[in-house]
């Protein structure tokens, strides 16, 4: 305690000197340093701590941000803030090196003697016992007195305990349905992106999460710095959903392999690719806006068109309402702010952001490209910003390339990708904010089964048959083009154009206009020739049934031996698709928060929403009079586990989707973890026949067992400590799967939860107990320590309840302990730990124990500046202490053995005096 003062008082006092105005915290006492401020300043490399009165925003990262510590504390390398932000300062404090360390680690210190940990560091680091090494990380034994020399360490980056699976990175924002994700995967149940490795290029995912744990190639390339949105986008490329839906990714059976940006922005080396069989590299960050055809827009090109395989995917940026200050585009706020030279490439793929309504929103970056190419090419669903809609993307194109293998046994082409992920696009027009339209996985899917795709090199002519009844006939052409020069006024090397006939008639691709005028290019899209993409769209409006030819020409080859590839998709009058719920798809029901049901419809007429819980014997009406061209409306789902059918009913005719079930979400808890064995639990549903059990594997929850109970008792050897569970219907059908919990860590022992201990407003004590079950339990006893023994004060009568209260009327004054006691159905004992509480009857203040040896406690019923003074036989002052707290202990060790006067003073008034003897 007395360290902790004087820690405090120097804290204080560093911090009236920075010119803050109130007292450091908890956060302070962790990670401010404890060497003079002068001392710090004289450092090459100083940090900071600094507390803010609230978030201040990015601006922040201006200063040479560090560590986040929480929304207000910051370390940081540089403090000379602006005035706006001075003004928002709490206090500014030399930091000490724990911000290298984790949480994990800092709160085993508190608690031991030594510890065991992880360090990265470039050399052997000292003040510790060093079990192994790999590489920079090396596996140490560090003693708490050592700590603060050991950290210190300038070789030192990071510390960290042994870290396991356990599910944290919940993405509660994501939504498949926005894309037709969940369509396609329910309509594709063996497309997973299985054996498909995909690259994540920045910080390093979180390999253990639950939902991305067995499936990560760790190699030399991966960043040593983890960060939870490497771990997002991770999740929604390729997460497994073991912990519910919304850890469910696109490809949950894709590979994933970190890379690391901080090293490089260019492409990683073809040995890299090779060796971890990469066709997709995922790149979630920018850089400022930069509008130039660089040094990395050139590799980026240059790799893809050698590879010919692997598909780059990036985002758009989340500077769309900004513009550039140089070139062509300068001062066009709004266009032409992609984040980043590598995003100029022509053989990528960039991705802008859309919310759930498919609106691209003004955060959004924008094109054109420096030349006036279309950028981005797609828009998905990111309600955050663009790094979702990339992840989304790369996660899709990892499906197709999949579902390709599986027929020709081969990679498709990353222009085979784009072209097929570009054509089946939703959209009504091209333009520089959303491209070709919003990614869309079903159709892509559904392309790629129908074979709706054709290749060439140079040049080609290609007849079609147009069904009838086709309302638009789309068509999209894609090669991956040679590298352009570093530089280069235009980026297009190989010029190829596309045109369409039907009946006589040439149609031309779509175009928009590049001038450097916003009002040019806001404009509608035109029809043209294309010399400026390599990326190319034909759409026509009601097309005649029968043959039509597309032709591809060579403008201008610099390079010979062009391959291009072909997309087309039919669009029918009059068509209604139900996208979301997708057939057979489980949806959770009873949550507060509505759900999107999504279709997509050329019809122009309203139409009314209807709902059947009984297959269509009767129907409930959710809504009338909806426009059927918004494809969107949000449901609450009532509280009930069933299959369900929905119908949309316009004045012509009705569309009824297919089956799909709605399924609370059940709760699973623990009833007792007693090491050897322990209970999990769960609440019983209506209409559910049995219940499935799930165990945690390798990378899947995978099933274990089913039971009619709601109960199931488990050995400690039963394998992984993660469950869920779901509902099987009496239909034979699954309900939704619980959150994979972890029963071990549910603050459950054997049987207990809790215990508290209260002195009430009448001098008794009150005492809570919270057990996990009351399963196999006979009785309860309260008892508290009398002497040496504990005694029953009391019992309570066991019920299905899990909460029991009694108060202890007949406690007596001074510093007791109670505990409780619980007997099972064959006589075995469990005992609580016990809990303390200092109870005040007829005295505002008590000190005990008296005689006392080493420490005497002070108890006091409320204080406001209370002090302790000590005198001697002889009248003498022999001990101050001021007392921060309504219960201190306070050392007598020092004292000779004697018989002393204790005084106690608030605000300078004697309230108390006792004799004290010591032993």
């Amino acid at each position: 305690m007395r360290a902790t003062l004087v820690l405090l008082h120097l804290l204080v006092c560093q911090s009236l000197s920075a010119g803050a105005q109130d007292l450091p915290d908890q956060v302070a006492l962790r990670y401010a340093s404890r060497e003079p401020a002068e001392t710090v300043s004289r450092k090459h490399t100083a940090y900071y701590l600094v507390k803010f009165r609230e978030y201040p925003g990015e601006s922040l990262h201006d200063y040479g941000v560090v560590k986040s510590l929480s929304q207000v504390h910051f370390i940081i390398k540089k403090t000379n803030f602006d005035s706006c932000l001075q003004q928002r300062v709490v206090y500014v404090l030399p930091a000490s090196a724990n911000w290298k360390a984790s949480t994990n680690v800092l709160n085993l210190l508190s608690q031991k003697d030594s510890v065991s940990i992880i360090v990265t560091a470039s050399a052997a680091p000292a003040y510790c016992r060093i079990l192994r090494q790999t590489g920079t990380n090396y596996m140490v034994s560090v003693l708490t007195k050592d700590w603060d020399h050991f950290i210190q360490q300038s070789f030192i980056s990071f510390a960290d305990v042994q870290r396991k699976a356990f599910p944290e990175q919940r993405i509660n924002s994501a939504d498949l349905s926005a894309n037709a994700i969940n369509t396609a995967q329910q309509a594709y149940p063996a497309i997973r992106g299985t054996d498909i490795t995909v690259s994540l290029k920045e910080d390093l995912f979180d390999t253990t999460d639950l939902d991305l744990v067995g499936r990560c190639l760790m190699n030399e390339n991966a960043s040593a710095d983890f960060s939870s949105h490497a771990t997002i986008m991770a999740t929604m490329i390729a997460g497994a959903g073991n912990n519910g839906e919304k850890g469910l990714g696109a490809a949950p059976q894709a590979v994933l392999c970190p890379a690391n940006y901080t090293y490089s922005l260019l492409p990683e080396d073809s040995a890299y690719m090779h060796a971890y069989n990469v066709s997709i590299q995922n790149h979630s960050y920018g850089t400022g806006i930069e509008n130039y055809y660089g040094a990395e827009a050139v590799a980026y090109d240059e790799e893809v068109f050698h590879s010919d395989t692997v598909l780059h995917v990036f985002s758009s940026g989340n500077v769309g309402t900004t513009g550039d200050t140089t070139g062509i585009y300068a001062n066009l706020n709004g266009f032409a702010n992609l984040t980043g030279t590598f995003k100029q490439a022509k053989n990528v793929l960039v991705v802008g952001a859309t919310d759930d309504s498919l609106h691209v929103p003004g955060i959004s970056s924008k094109g054109p490209a420096y030349d006036g190419r279309i950028k981005p090419e797609l828009v998905a669903f990111g309600i955050d910003g663009s790094s979702g809609s990339a992840a989304l993307t790369s996660g899709v194109s990892a499906l197709l390339q999949q579902a390709y293998k599986q027929v020709y046994h081969t990679m498709p082409s990353a222009a085979l990708i784009k072209a097929i992920l570009i054509n089946s696009a939703s959209g009504n027009a091209i333009s520089y904010s959303a491209g070709f339209g919003s990614l869309h996985a079903l159709h892509a899917l559904q392309a790629l089964e129908q074979q709706h795709f054709l290749r060439g090199t140079d040049h080609g002519t290609f007849t079609i048959q147009v069904p009838a009844g086709v309302q638009k006939l789309k068509v999209s052409l894609v090669w991956n083009d040679p590298p352009a020069a570093a530089n280069a006024v235009r980026a297009l090397v190989n010029d190829l154009d596309l045109t369409v006939h039907v009946n006589g008639s040439v149609y031309f691709p779509w175009v928009l206009s590049a001038a450097p005028v916003s009002d040019s290019l806001a404009a509608a899209p035109h029809r043209g020739r294309d010399s400026l993409n390599n990326v190319e769209q034909v759409t026509i409006d009601n097309p005649a049934a029968g043959a039509v030819q597309i032709q591809v020409a060579a403008h201008h080859l610099e390079v010979p031996d062009q391959a291009f590839y072909i997309a087309y998709s039919y669009e029918f009058k009059n068509s209604f698709e139900w996208q979301n719920p997708g057939a057979k798809e489980v949806i959770v029901a009873g949550n507060p928060v509505p759900i999107p049901l999504r279709w997509r419809s050329n019809i122009t007429a309203k139409g009314d929403l209807s709902c059947s819980y009984d297959k269509g014997v009767s129907w409930q009406n959710i809504a009338t009079q909806l426009n059927t061209g918004t494809g969107l409306y949000y449901w609450t789902i009532p509280d009930t586990f069933c299959t369900a059918l929905l119908k949309y009913t316009t004045p012509d005719t009705s569309f009824v989707s297919d089956t799909f079930y709605l399924s609370p979400r059940l709760s699973l808890q623990t009833g007792y973890d007693c090491g050897d064995s322990a209970m999990i639990f769960w609440n019983k549903l209506q209409n559910a026949g049995a219940y499935q059990l799930y165990n945690m594997g390798n990378t899947y929850l995978l099933p274990y067992t089913q039971t009619v109970d709601t109960f199931l008792s488990l050995s400690a050897a039963a394998g992984s400590a993660y469950y869920a569970v779901s509902p099987l219907h009496a239909e034979g059908w699954a309900g939704l799967k619980s959150y994979a919990t972890n029963y071990q860590l549910q603050g459950t022992g054997c049987y207990f939860k809790s215990l508290l201990a209260n002195e009430t407003s009448s001098g008794n004590v009150s005492l809570v107990l919270t057990l996990g079950t009351t399963w196999h339990i006979s009785e309860v006893y309260w008892e508290r320590l009398s002497g040496k023994d504990y005694v029953t004060i009391g019992s309570s009568t066991v019920s299905t309840a899990t909460s029991y209260t009694t108060e202890d009327e007949n406690a007596p004054e001074g510093l007791l302990y109670y505990r409780v006691r619980l007997v099972t159905d064959n006589g075995t004992q469990l005992y609580s730990d016990p809990v303390a509480v200092y109870l005040l009857k007829q005295h505002a203040h008590l000190i005990f124990p008296n005689p006392a040896t080493t420490v005497v406690n002070v108890v006091n019923k409320s204080m406001s500046n209370m002090q302790l003074q000590l005198f001697d036989i002889s009248g003498r002052l022999v001990m101050t202490k001021t007392l921060s707290n309504l219960q201190e202990t306070v050392s007598v060790e020092q004292l000779s053995p004697g018989v002393y006067t204790c005084v106690l003073y608030d605000d300078g008034r004697k309230v108390f005096s006792t004799k004290l003897v010591k032993l």
